[in-house]
């Protein structure tokens, strides 16, 4: 889309008008931004649908609507049982809610309670959510140690009254969930055993854990046994509030004992004046928890979801009133790259997602084709087109597969730098699965082909999406909140419809634009790493520059 046809009518006009005499130089200025609101130049013939356009959830997600719901009318997840790589794999790409019925089914820790994990490892230390909220709790009484800056209370010993241990004992969630519920009214415990535990410690509690068959390979199983965590639920209603990961993976929950209920919800559209604060509880503060999926995870079953699906969990009781143990871990392969490419648009500005774009997704739309940077004008997205052709389509037929991609890592060494995770008696292995997830990203139409169009629709997409958070950043970053609006309007062309500028922000934007206009709250974004709009790359930031800054005028 070019500048010329992106802009409203408004627009077009202060094109060819002189400003008015009169006008003062604030409305000259504005008037000029807002002219140049639109940095593309992309003609929009060149891809199959507007860069920005998205599905809608029934249309992606067919499998699950008009099949079964819960007592709230919420649909089920896809379901699936005794399944194979290949079928898993095909339902994890498109990256759809999943339930796998059997997951844990032959798992050593099957059936193990809050006291079971206590009593074999008492040496472990968890995290109490929600505990400042527990009337007269004392800290002061209890074995804490301080782990990534939070306080972390001892399995073996924990009694958060003092006098009962912590896996019989219910104590309060967050007050802000007592309007509805269905919302979680009890606080659970996690253990982070993927990165809070000395090696030694950490494989006596590795050692019993199984990957499921359909996920056995020795890729999968490394991965899921580094990166999981615990849960504990104590009592019925346990669980977190609404919230969004920080993983650019898939992540899995199973149940070891007891049932839990979960509410999902898609990431809504987004614009940049839409972002809101997606950690615990954030959504409802927003007034944006919309759940579209809900479902009762049961014992052995598995909870699947890609990343930008909000999720919330409250536990059911136990028929003998034990406390409630569930995992959660990521695998490596498959990745919800279909997902991702048909919602990178709204992700990309996801606080807890946003900064995977930049990220682990980033070479995904060029095969990893070195020196492939984002751009805005038609000439340079044809040349990356041309490129990765050049670089990977052997038999010059137009199209990517996945024997070519595999040749292509193999021979470049482009993605050696991943497969080093997994060990290099395992890169082969990891070529193969690497390969058929890039071509799977671009496949719009199942043949596990990528056409030459298909190519060009991904690589005009990123392009724009990754021009379009880079400015939308600077904009804000100046405090420049008309231009911002002017520039989310003028690409509306690019949208399936035009998105709605909000009446109220974020109260962290509310506040950077309470600055003076022009002035900067970071010097560089590049330099400085913020490429994304997400808590961890800006977001945190921002609050410690908006709080020097206004301890600076303090001593002024």
């Amino acid at each position: 889309v070019s500048t010329q046809s992106t802009g409203s009518a408004n627009d077009t006009q202060m094109e060819h008008q002189q400003p008015c005499r009169g006008l003062g130089m604030e409305w000259i200025l504005l008037l000029v931004g807002m002219a140049a609101a639109n940095p593309f130049d992309i003609d929009p013939s060149l891809s199959t649908r507007p860069a920005l356009w998205e599905p809608l959830a029934h249309e992606y997600f067919p499998e699950r609507r008009g099949g079964g719901a819960d007592e709230n009318g919420l649909d089920s997840p896809v379901v699936l049982a005794n399944i194979t790589h290949q079928r898993f794999a095909q339902h994890a790409r498109k990256g759809y809610p999943l339930l796998v019925t059997d997951w844990a089914r032959n798992m050593t820790y099957n059936g193990w309670t809050c006291k079971d994990f206590a009593d074999h490892f008492p040496f472990g230390y968890m995290k109490a959510e929600y505990i400042e909220h527990m009337p007269g709790f004392n800290p002061r009484m209890h074995d804490i140690r301080i782990m990534d800056g939070e306080r972390r209370f001892n399995m073996g010993n924990f009694k958060p009254d003092g006098n009962t241990m912590w896996y019989n004992f219910s104590r309060p969630a967050s007050p802000r969930y007592g309007d509805d519920p269905l919302k979680p009214s009890s606080g659970p415990y996690v253990w982070h055993v993927k990165d809070e535990l000395p090696p030694s410690q950490k494989k006596l509690v590795q050692q019993r854990f199984e990957a499921p068959s359909f996920l056995s390979d020795p890729l999968n199983k490394a991965w899921m046994n580094r990166t999981f965590e615990i849960w504990f639920s104590p009592g019925t209603k346990t669980g977190a509030g609404a919230h969004n990961d920080g993983y650019c993976e898939s992540v899995v929950s199973f149940q070891l004992n007891g049932d839990k209920k979960w509410r999902k919800m898609m990431m809504p559209e987004m614009s940049f004046l839409d972002s809101f604060d997606e950690f615990d509880g954030g959504v409802y503060s927003a007034n944006k928890w919309d759940p579209d999926i809900g479902y009762v995870n049961s014992r052995s079953s598995a909870a699947i979801w890609p990343p930008g699906y909000l999720h919330e969990t409250n536990t059911l009781p136990t028929s003998d009133g034990s406390c409630q143990v569930s995992v959660t871990v990521q695998y490596a392969f498959p990745q919800p790259v279909q997902f991702i490419r048909a919602y990178l648009p709204r992700l990309s500005l996801s606080s807890e997602v946003g900064q995977c774009v930049a990220g682990s997704w980033n070479g995904y739309a060029s095969f990893f084709v070195p020196g492939i940077y984002p751009s805005a004008d038609t000439a340079s997205i044809r040349i990356q087109h041309e490129r990765v052709l050049e670089h990977l389509d052997a038999n010059h037929d137009g199209s990517i597969d996945v024997p070519e991609t595999i040749s292509w890592f193999e021979k470049s060494g482009v993605v050696d730098h991943q497969a080093e995770y997994y060990g290099t008696e395992h890169t082969t292995l990891f070529y193969s699965f690497k390969a058929e997830d890039t071509v799977a990203y671009h496949d719009m139409d199942g043949d596990m082909i990528a056409s030459s169009q298909e190519l060009l629709d991904s690589l005009v997409q990123w392009n724009v999406v990754r021009t379009r958070i880079k400015h939308g950043l600077d904009l804000i970053n100046k405090g420049q909140r008309a231009q911002l609006e002017e520039f989310e309007r003028s690409l509306d062309p690019m949208r399936r419809k035009p998105i709605t500028i909000p009446d109220s922000m974020r109260p962290e934007l509310e506040e950077v634009f309470q600055i003076r206009e022009g002035q900067r709250i970071f010097d560089d974004l590049e330099s400085e790493g913020v490429h994304s709009l997400t808590d961890m790359e800006f977001y945190s930031r921002l609050q410690d520059r908006l709080a020097g800054s206004d301890h600076e005028h303090d001593e002024m």
